[in-house]
C-alpha cells in the first residue's frame, strides 16, 4: 500500500507547492521569487545526518531552517538527481522519499530552491548523503588472535570493529623509499590526510634504505594515523647468491615470461630444518622483527600484511610469488611459521595480522582453501585492480564468508577508487581502502594518478561522509 502514499503526497504537493505558515504580513500561497540570490536563512539540522545508514522504511526527511521558508516552484529539491516531492511547514522542509536497500542517496536542496526572509532572499544550499544498507551477516570475533596483544593493537582493532558498516578508513601505500610522499600528495589534492599509511619491507636486504629510520611511520602514528607494513619478500635465486649476499640475484616473482623480479627460491625447502633456504627465511624474518620491535617499543600498533596475493591467478593456476608457487598448504605453513617466530620467539604483540586473498567469480572455494584460519589472522584483505569504481560487494562477501563471518575484511590494495557510500549501501563494509601509490607523483603532480583517479574523484572519495581520514581519528595510543 506504500505506493498510494506517494501518489497522495504528490497530489497534496501539486496543490500546496510553496506553502508556508502565514502571518499578518505574509499570506502568499505561491511566493514571489526574490531578486536577491542568497540570504541569512540556512539549514540548521536534518532528520538524517550526512553519512548516516538508515532503514528502508524511512519515508520522509525533515530539514529544519533558522527562519520561515517557502518553496520556489522553479527549482526542485532532488534525490539522486531526480526531483523529489517536498513541502514546507513553518521553518521545516519535508521531503518525501521511497528508499531501496543497498543503495546510496544524495538529497540536494540547491541554491534557489528554498525562499526565506519573507520572500526577500534564497536560503543557502544544503545537501546530505546517506545510505540504505542491506543487513550484514558479520558476527565478528571481538578479540585479536594474539591473546597477549598490546593495548594499542587492541585499541586499533576495537576502533575498526566500531566503524564496520558505518565508515571506511582511507589509506595510502607508500612507495619503496619508506616515506609519506604519496600520502602527502593525496592530502594536497583532497584536503584530507589518509587515516592509514602502509610501508613495504621490500628492500630489507639492501642497504640503500635505512629501516632504522622510522620517522615516516612515527609521524603518521603521532598524528593519530594508523601504520601498516607489507612485504614484497625478495629471496635469493640460489645458494650462491645467498652466501654472497648478491641481492641483484634476489627476486619475488615466479620465473616466467614477463617476470621482472624472478627467483627459483623453493618454499618447500624453506620449510625444512637444516636447509639454506630455511636459514634464509629465519634470518629475514628476524631482520623484520628488529624494525617491528622498535615500533612496539614506541607504542605503535602495526597492521601487518605479509605473504600477499599468494594464489596469484586462480583461473590460470598461475601464482605470482615464490611463497605461493607450490600450493596453498606450503603458504599456510610459512604463515604459521612466521606467526610463531614473530609472536612467540620475538614477543611481538603489536601486530594485527592481515591475510590477503584474491577474488575471482566462480573460484570462491579456492579462495577459502588458502586461508590459514581465524586463529592466525585478524583481518582479511582483498587486492583488486578493476577498471570501474564498483563497490565490489561480491568480493567482500566471498572474503567474509571464508572467515565464517567472523573477521573484518579490508580492501588491502586498490587502483580505481570505490565510492564509499555505495560500498556501505551494498554491504561491502571494507574496513579500509588502500590506494596503491603512483611512483614519484609528488614531484610530477598530475591531474590524475596512474590508475585514472582524477584529483576530483580522489577529493570526492576522501571528503565522503562515509570515510574516516586522519583528521577524524581519535588517539588510539
Amino acid at each position: 500500500m506504500k505506493q498510494y502514499k506517494y501518489i497522495a503526497a504528490a497530489a497534496v504537493l501539486a496543490l500546496s507547492l510553496g506553502f508556508t505558515a502565514c502571518d499578518d504580513d505574509d499570506d502568499l500561497i505561491f511566493p514571489e521569487v526574490p531578486e536577491t540570490p542568497t540570504g541569512a536563512v540556512k539549514a540548521v539540522g536534518a532528520s538524517v545526518e550526512s553519512g548516516a545508514v538508515v532503514n528502508a522504511d524511512v519515508t520522509e526527511i525533515s530539514i529544519a531552517y533558522d527562519g520561515l521558508i517557502s518553496l520556489n516552484p522553479a527549482v526542485h529539491v532532488t534525490l539522486n538527481g531526480s526531483a523529489a516531492y517536498a513541502t514546507v511547514y513553518n521553518q521545516t522542509l519535508i521531503v518525501y522519499v521511497a528508499l531501496e536497500p543497498g543503495k546510496a542517496y544524495t538529497l540536494d536542496v540547491p541554491a534557489g530552491a528554498v525562499i526565506g526572509n519573507k520572500g526577500n532572499s534564497y536560503a543557502e544550499p544544503f545537501s546530505v548523503q546517506f545510505a540504505v544498507a542491506d543487513p550484514s551477516a558479520a558476527d565478528y570475533i571481538a578479540s585479536l588472535s594474539n591473546a597477549s596483544a598490546t593495548a594499542q593493537a587492541r585499541n586499533v582493532y576495537n576502533f575498526l570493529l566500531e566503524q564496520s558498516g558505518k565508515r571506511i578508513l582511507s589509506g595510502a601505500m607508500a612507495n619503496v623509499n619508506l616515506n609519506n610522499d604519496f600520502a602527502n600528495w593525496i592530502s594536497g589534492v583532497s584536503y584530507a590526510y589518509p587515516a592509514l599509511t602502509c610501508y613495504d619491507f621490500i628492500n630489507i636486504n639492501d642497504s640503500w634504505i635505512d629501516y632504522s629510520d622510522l620517522s615516516a611511520p612515527l609521524a603518521q602514528w603521532n598524528k593519530n594515523g594508523l601504520v601498516a607494513f607489507m612485504w614484497h619478500w625478495l629471496a635469493p635465486t640460489d645458494e650462491a647468491a645467498y652466501r654472497a649476499g648478491d641481492t641483484s640475484r634476489y627476486g619475488f616473482n615466479v620465473p616466467g615470461e614477463g617476470s621482472e623480479n624472478p627467483t627459483e627460491f623453493d618454499i618447500r625447502e624453506a620449510l625444512k630444518d637444516g636447509t639454506w633456504q630455511h636459514e634464509f627465511i629465519l634470518a629475514d624474518i628476524d631482520r623484520v622483527a628488529v624494525v617491528l620491535k622498535k615500533l612496539q617499543d614506541a607504542g605503535v600498533a602495526v597492521i601487518w600484511r605479509p605473504l600477499h596475493e599468494a594464489a596469484g591467478s586462480y583461473q590460470y593456476n598461475n601464482p605470482w610469488f615464490w611463497w605461493g608457487r607450490h600450493g596453498e598448504e606450503a603458504t599456510k605453513s610459512l604463515w604459521t611459521l612466521m606467526y610463531d617466530r614473530l609472536v612467540n620467539h620475538h614477543g611481538l604483540n603489536n601486530l594485527i595480522w592481515v591475510w590477503t586473498a584474491q577474488y575471482a567469480k566462480g573460484y570462491e572455494a579456492q579462495m577459502a582453501g588458502g586461508y590459514p584460519g581465524n586463529e592466525y589472522a585478524d583481518i582479511v584483505g582483498v587486492d583488486m585492480y578493476e577498471e570501474t569504481n564498483d563497490a565490489q560487494p561480491a568480493a567482500y562477501a566471498a572474503a567474509l564468508a571464508m572467515t565464517g563471518g567472523k573477521r573484518m575484511v579490508a580492501l588491502s590494495e586498490t587502483g580505481r577508487l570505490q565510492m564509499p557510500a555505495d560500498c556501505i549501501a551494498q554491504g561491502a563494509n571494507w574496513a579500509w581502502f588502500m590506494l596503491w601509490y603512483t611512483y614519484d607523483i609528488a614531484s610530477s603532480n598530475p591531474s590524475a594518478d596512474g590508475f585514472g583517479n582524477t584529483t576530483d574523484v580522489i577529493r570526492e572519495v576522501m571528503q565522503s561522509p562515509f570515510v574516516i581520514n586522519r583528521e577524524q581519528m581519535p588517539s588510539l595510543k
